[in-house]
């Protein structure tokens, strides 16, 4: 039966064709193409990249807030001796710990390793201990990390280069997973941080419209964190100061070199978890608080801004959409030629993700991992139907019933008194 459908598909004049398989052809080529050839661009001129050393007069803070870090904060301090830019203010804010991180921090500023401790006592969310954080920071240029981060040791140095630019308010670094070899799923999450993160935002950086800098690892200007007021109570704090910043006529910028290794989720359930307050924050700070980004009469209105949040709408939203509406379309109208459709579709997307993780491995040098390479068609197919039916949901369930509201990312109490 397979084979007589492939003869008759064989048989099929291109229009026909098109009509067949118009998702791919609408949807998904064009911007692979499009990524390809910039990205490809980007690598073959990596090396005419003019190095921008922030003066060494430049006073620079590192901001550290985090809850129940006990088991990770002395690394995180001591391996900041490492740095290549040694002249650091070290902050630590203590979220309302219940472990040791308290009297690790304590033990940590006794010996001269940090530059301030503040425990609260009280748990306040990552924006409150973020903005406590940011009123002992002296320096004009601001760290802000995860205190279960790693660093490389040129990475402070190298997210600081565009701060050259005046206006430059704050800078992403890249992430890559430390923990890849944990389980399959970390595997996943690994390849799809170097295609969406390394390659992804470079991407967006230089059209740009990069529109998130990672909680995980930022650099900002602090007089560009006061004048917008600091972090707003999260989710998405990370997107919500971004999109302040751009709205504020700040440029956003990545700096692809500037790595730091995170932790992933190792289970699915784990992950699902993750991502649903991913995909929720998305529709909270993107289309709730933000709309008006798209509106041109707006004042302080960039075309920039809407194009980059267009973009996120098409691809988080729109394209995951219009993918089970391709699907349902085609077990309606197909029928014998389903199975021959899902073989196209899905050799399609093996084959440019393929070819996409290889120029990620590529530019990311020696933090592309390309052992990972039998994984990209496990990959493939866990984002295509696994990870786009959460997104979907995610989605549904955050307009409706709003579940996020619920989350205890953020202490209740902190979400009620948010104006």
């Amino acid at each position: 039966m397979l084979v007589n459908s492939f003869t008759m598909l064989a048989q099929l004049d291109a229009y026909r064709l098109a009509g067949m398989f118009w998702y791919v052809l609408v949807m998904e080529i064009p911007r692979f193409t499009l990524g390809l050839v910039v990205v490809s661009g980007c690598f073959l001129l990596r090396h005419w990249r003019l190095a921008a050393v922030i003066p060494r007069n430049t006073r620079i803070s590192v901001l550290f807030p985090g809850h129940n870090e006990g088991s990770a904060l002395r690394q995180a301090v001591t391996a900041l001796g490492e740095q290549t830019r040694r002249d650091l203010e070290i902050v630590v804010i203590d979220d309302g710990s219940t472990d040791d991180m308290a009297e690790i921090g304590r033990q940590l500023k006794a010996e001269g390793l940090i530059d301030v401790f503040v425990s609260t006592g009280l748990r306040g969310g990552k924006s409150a201990a973020t903005n406590l954080g940011l009123t002992f920071c002296t320096g004009e240029l601001v760290v802000v990390g995860d205190v279960d981060t790693s660093f490389d040791r040129y990475a402070i140095e190298r997210v600081l280069e565009p701060f050259r630019d005046p206006l430059v308010g704050c800078v992403s670094g890249n992430i890559g997973v430390r923990n890849y070899r944990g389980s399959i799923i970390a595997k996943f999450q690994a390849i799809e941080y170097l295609i969406t993160i390394s390659l992804g935002r470079r991407l967006s950086d230089l059209l740009g419209i990069l529109m998130i800098a990672s909680g995980a690892f930022a650099a900002f200007r602090r007089d560009a964190l006061i004048a917008v007021g600091g972090w707003d109570v999260g989710p998405g704090e990370d997107a919500n100061m971004t999109l302040k910043l751009r709205r504020a006529g700040w440029k956003v910028r990545f700096a692809p070199e500037a790595w730091a290794l995170t932790d992933v989720p190792e289970t699915a359930s784990a992950l699902f978890k993750q991502r649903r307050r991913w995909n929720a924050s998305f529709i909270r700070v993107r289309l709730d608080r933000f709309r008006a980004i798209l509106n041109p009469f707006q004042r302080n209105f960039s075309l920039l801004s809407a194009l980059g949040t267009m973009d996120l709408i098409l691809f988080h939203a729109i394209l995951p959409a219009m993918f089970f509406i391709y699907a349902l379309s085609c077990i309606s109208y197909y029928g014998s030629f389903l199975w021959v459709i899902l073989i196209g579709v899905n050799a399609f997307y093996i084959a440019t993700t393929t070819v996409v993780f290889i120029c990620a491995v590529a530019t990311a040098g020696h933090y592309g991992h390309i052992s990972l390479i039998p994984y990209v068609v496990g990959y493939s197919l866990f984002r295509a139907y696994v990870m786009r039916t959460l997104m979907v949901w995610a989605y549904v369930d955050e307009f409706f019933l709003r579940t996020s509201y619920r989350d205890t990312f953020v202490p209740s109490r902190v979400l009620k008194r948010k104006p």
